[in-house]
């Protein structure tokens, strides 16, 4: 994977502070930030800029509820493509973000291509949104569905700084 230019050198226990900030609370105001930093809040700003710009914050976002806002229904859906190459990966990828019921995709490794997420009003939808897929991405695919019950847990409930902790005390096996 090729290493992004403006990526800092470090990140260091004020910038995980800001991450983890972030990571709870991303409406927390700059000043209410620095408070909680222990740094000015100009300095506050410059290190979330070189983190944007590092691609580590990526964006800012509401953690909404789709099914709960719209009463509808969510699958969680593991894609193979059939005769896979690169091209066809990547016409397949342009042809999901056209289609607003796939809320989520995730490439993965392993015997499937793609875990993705699907909101859709009722069943019926939910097949209408897949043979959407199928004939616009002019890619063959096999496909098994798992429609969700409830969500039990995402990242943003997740603790920041016990989960860098402990990525970075994990030392990698001696085969």
């Amino acid at each position: 994977m090729a290493q992004n230019s403006s990526r800092p050198s470090r990140i260091d226990r004020i910038d995980l502070s800001i991450l983890t900030a972030l990571f709870s609370q991303a409406r927390i105001s700059k000043v209410d930030m620095s408070e909680a930093v222990g740094i000015s809040a100009s300095r506050c700003y410059e290190r979330m800029r070189r983190l944007e710009q590092a691609e580590i914050i990526r964006g800012y976002h509401a953690d909404i509820d789709i099914a709960r806002l719209a009463s509808c229904l969510q699958f969680q859906v593991q894609i193979k493509l059939l005769n896979y190459t690169s091209a066809r990966a990547r016409q397949f990828e342009k042809t999901l973000l056209k289609i607003p019921e796939i809320v989520s995709c995730h490439g993965v490794l392993g015997h499937v291509d793609y875990v993705m997420t699907v909101v859709a009003a009722t069943v019926e939808r939910y097949q209408e949104v897949i043979n959407e897929l199928r004939s616009q991405s002019e890619n063959e695919f096999d496909f098994v569905t798992f429609p969700i019950s409830k969500a039990i847990k995402s990242h943003s409930h997740g603790d920041l700084k016990q989960i860098v902790g402990r990525l970075s005390r994990e030392e990698p096996s001696s085969g």
